[in-house]
């Protein structure tokens, strides 16, 4: 092998060697920003002033299609006038809570879709809706998002002023309502229609803090890359 094979073999492996590393840095750097993320205290959203949660709860095997109908039974029973069920137990056994009325709390979420006679909203009453406020302000996880396909007839959803965004808690809505386990009007889908609604916790818009590591890291990029560029452009015309 010649002197200048070594040479470009030598200079080709600097250069990777140096890629590598870049992208260890960027991966590092990007998880070191993340980590110290300036957060808003969301301790303010917590809902506070709604109806008990109901204890109803389906037992393995209960809701499956086949299996004595007793069980379902005994969830209806459970069941107590002015308690909140959740998004959670309704889908768990939705043939048990078909046809009934129901209370119900959570986050207008998503965009509003507006039909005759009303308007169809997903309502979430997952943690973040009700305690937490968007994951995006917080970064505190605490599980997936869940609700339920709800529809507001006229006089019920004019009242709606936010929806859930990342930047924003939507209004958070009580409502009574009726379950619909196969609902016609929303291709067979599971529904709450609501007989009525009230906002118990108003849309609420949050900042974004300034992350003023990233800003810095920007700044110093930025610079980086002009300074880059400058001395490319000179060399070529040398």
């Amino acid at each position: 092998m010649s002197p200048r094979q070594v040479h470009r073999r030598r200079r080709t492996r600097g250069v990777l060697v140096l890629f590598v590393l870049l992208v260890v840095v960027v991966l590092a750097g990007t998880e070191a920003l993340v980590r110290i993320k300036p957060v808003v205290d969301t301790s303010e959203l917590v809902v506070e002033g709604l109806p008990p949660r109901s204890a109803a709860a389906a037992e393995p095997r209960t809701c499956l299609r086949g299996v004595d109908a007793s069980g379902v039974e005994k969830i209806v029973g459970e069941l107590r006038p002015h308690e909140r069920i959740s998004s959670g137990q309704v889908y768990a056994c939705p043939q048990a809570f078909d046809g009934v009325s129901v209370t119900y709390a959570g986050e207008v979420v998503g965009d509003v879709l507006y039909r005759d006679g009303g308007v169809w909203v997903q309502v979430n009453d997952d943690d973040y809706a009700l305690e937490l406020g968007p994951l995006a302000r917080h970064d505190e996880r605490r599980g997936f998002n869940s609700g339920l396909a709800v529809w507001l007839p006229d006089g019920l959803h004019e009242q709606i002023s936010g929806v859930g965004r990342p930047d924003r808690r939507g209004d958070v809505l009580l409502i009574e309502g009726t379950v619909m386990r196969a609902d016609p009007a929303d291709g067979g889908s599971l529904t709450l229609r609501a007989d009525t609604a009230r906002i118990v916790a108003p849309s609420v818009q949050l900042p974004e803090p300034v992350h003023i590591p990233q800003a810095i890291v920007a700044a110093v990029m930025g610079v980086a890359a002009v300074t880059a560029l400058v001395w490319s452009r000179r060399n070529r015309r040398r």
